[in-house]
């Protein structure tokens, strides 16, 4: 690595997003692409599940199948990760 590559990557904090989704035996994490995350009309950072969902091959049908208990729609800076939003799946039918 050259200096200037060591000081852009020192500059440069790497973020990606992820959906992790605990279930009931497992945790599932998916990929999120860049352009799918957006800022939503009260200017927080959004991303839709279903749209993620399908780019990772899967469907609504297998969190229930997997017993989802939470979704957290998280970003990682340099490994951290910071939740965005956690949505709770306590659903009693």
């Amino acid at each position: 690595m050259t200096q200037d590559e060591h000081r852009q990557s020192v500059l440069t904090k790497a973020i990606q997003y992820r959906y992790i989704i605990e279930c009931k035996n497992k945790s599932v994490e998916l990929e999120v692409e860049d352009r799918d995350v957006f800022r939503n009309a009260d200017d927080e950072i959004d991303c839709p599940l279903d749209v993620v969902l399908r780019k990772n091959d899967y469907s609504f049908n297998d969190l229930m199948n997997w017993d989802a208990r939470e979704i957290q729609f998280v970003k990682l800076v340099d490994e951290e990760i910071i939740v965005i939003n956690r949505v709770s799946l306590n659903v009693n039918l």
